[in-house]
């Protein structure tokens, strides 16, 4: 009768596998980029509908509480102070230089009612038929909805 030959063990070193692994970790923690700090603070009213924001192609404009414009364009991070008669050229401006423009407005839910119907004026002249008005979600997180003109795509 023959005796069964006895297995040897296999011992695999660990060592690569957590360099790998570090090195992994210090690469994701030293290129990640959080989000800077805003600006300025903005309260935005409250709404339940949901609308994805897109990350490209949008003029994002900021009224503040103080009925201050910023003008935030072409995915920069900068925000920059409009004047409300510099308003209209700088929509028409933007929509020049990007034809696929997406105007997006953050407005306080503070801010005076005046300083909306004037900026809703200016989209008027400007024929920007199409804005989002971003809102705040139920849970906290933004939640733009969209609010003004017919289905049509924006005039020129």
């Amino acid at each position: 009768m023959r005796k069964p030959r006895s297995r040897l063990g296999v011992a695999i070193d660990m060592t690569p596998m957590v360099d790998v692994a570090f090195l992994l970790l210090i690469f994701f923690m030293t290129t990640t980029t959080f989000k800077p700090p805003e600006e300025v603070v903005i309260e935005l009213p409250v709404s339940h509908a949901k609308y994805k924001v897109p990350e490209t192609d949008v003029l994002i404009l900021t009224v503040t509480e103080g009925s201050e414009i910023l003008a935030q364009a072409g995915g920069h991070d900068v925000m920059k102070r409009v004047d409300m008669s510099q308003l209209d050229y700088l929509i028409r401006s933007e929509r020049t230089q990007n034809s696929r423009l997406r105007l997006l407005v953050r407005a306080d839910k503070n801010c005076p009612y005046g300083t909306m119907e004037d900026l809703m004026n200016i989209l008027q002249v400007t024929r920007t038929n199409r804005f989002v008005l971003m809102t705040e979600g139920e849970e906290g997180a933004p939640a733009p909805t969209e609010e003004a003109g017919p289905s049509a795509e924006e005039g020129t």
